[in-house]
């Protein structure tokens, strides 16, 4: 597991050329495909493609893993079960 938290406003940026949306790219990026939300203790669906970034961390990068609507809105820092795909530096 990894300690995470969301990146406010980060909605702004549009996913990498060719890929519909952020989930689609983790899946890619990753070769899993999820349907459950990866905060621990979450089971909800509706996934989204959620920045985080690591909590409590000297490592700034923003990364994606999936999340679900409720999960990506929180405030607090959490843990996650599903890998974290780095986002393209080039955004």
């Amino acid at each position: 597991m990894t300690k995470v938290k969301n990146v406010n406003g980060s909605s702004r940026f549009s996913p990498p050329s060719g890929y519909t949306s952020w989930l689609e790219y983790w899946e890619e990026q990753t070769g899993e495909k999820k349907s459950i939300c990866g905060a621990s203790g979450c089971s909800n669906g509706d996934l989204v493609g959620a920045h985080v970034q690591k909590a409590n961390s000297t490592d700034k990068s923003y990364y994606i893993t999936p999340l679900c609507r409720s999960c990506n809105q929180r405030t607090d820092d959490f843990d996650v079960v599903w890998k974290l795909v780095p986002v393209p530096s080039n955004l």
